[in-house]
């Protein structure tokens, strides 16, 4: 059976703007208009993993009448992403992202997109099923699932959930549910730390007695540390990188992580893969940063003196 991910996506569409001095012009700011770019951390990271040879399946529920639905599944296609699961509702409305750099800085809006909860019927849970890794954000997970029992019933037949777990945690049962779900879990260290403050003890401990396999804390220019059963790993962060926009870096690494073991490496090497594909990410614009070829990883790695 083909192994495949599939990535639970909240696609949007991102707008990037440039303003010399926002947000401290005051009640008017002028910007100029960039670019639009497919996005959503689930599609950057399929979009990632497809580059590298990973079968990569879309789940998603789209616009009817939405004109930013044709664009989305025009890059999807060109990311080499399988739509095939994409279901379309005239009920739905396309999530947006306003990207403002300012200089160094960067200020995002996020317009959420509105939909139902999907109908899963056979089909849809055959896919679940049958994925090798099931990735997705924790708001996406409450927004598509009206329960979760179509995911805990994938796990049973041994598809892997793997989530970002970046919240504020305000509400408990987010924690919950991600502990009842999370085989992988890829957080920053701030949001980790948060999510330690709501738990009895260390969350990596938590997922990893409860069965999971991995969890990964990225810390930007200090590196990641993955936690698995028996062992801590840590990897060191590129130098040297000329950052030019840094959006969908954790997109990349995680991308890379999965497509990483899908491809037959280890741990130690995936790790390593990913911290490599989140650095060349700063080095290009746009959530897609991270798109390359192991090959391209593996150059841009002997470049800055990196040891995969």
């Amino acid at each position: 059976m083909e192994k495949y991910l599939l990535s639970i996506l909240g696609s949007s569409v991102d707008y990037y703007l440039d303003s010399d001095l926002y947000p401290d012009e005051g009640d008017f700011s002028h910007s100029r208009y960039l670019g639009s770019y497919a996005g959503g951390c689930p599609l950057n990271v399929g979009a990632v993993a497809a580059s590298k040879g990973v079968c990569v399946k879309a789940l998603d529920m789209l616009g009817v009448n939405d004109k930013t639905t044709d664009f989305l599944l025009e890059k999807m296609h060109e990311f080499h992403i399988d739509t095939e699961n994409i279901c379309f509702d005239e009920n739905t409305s396309n999530g947006k992202v306003v990207i403002i750099l300012t200089g160094e800085k960067r200020t995002m809006h996020v317009i959420d997109p509105v939909r139902p909860y999907y109908a899963v019927d056979e089909h849809l849970q055959s896919v679940l099923n049958n994925a090798s890794y099931i990735y997705s954000l924790m708001h996406m997970i409450h927004r598509s699932f009206e329960t979760i029992e179509p995911l805990l019933e994938a796990k049973k037949h041994g598809a892997k959930i793997v989530l970002d777990g970046s919240s504020k945690y305000d509400d408990p049962s987010r924690a919950q549910i991600l502990y009842d779900l999370a085989d992988g879990l890829f957080i920053n260290s701030t949001d980790y730390e948060r999510l330690r403050h709501v738990s009895v003890k260390e969350p990596a401990e938590i997922i990893l007695e409860n069965g999971g396999d991995f969890v990964v804390v990225t810390d930007g220019p200090n590196g990641s540390h993955l936690y698995l059963k028996d062992t801590i790993m840590s990897a060191e962060a590129l130098h040297n990188v000329d950052i030019l926009d840094s959006t969908g870096a954790g997109d990349a690494f995680a991308g890379c992580f999965i497509a990483s073991l899908l491809s037959g490496n280890d741990y130690e090497k995936a790790l390593k893969m990913a911290s490599v594909n989140g650095a060349y990410a700063c080095t290009v614009f746009g959530g897609q940063g991270g798109i390359a070829s192991f090959d391209e990883l593996i150059r841009f790695a002997r470049e800055h003196d990196y040891d995969l």
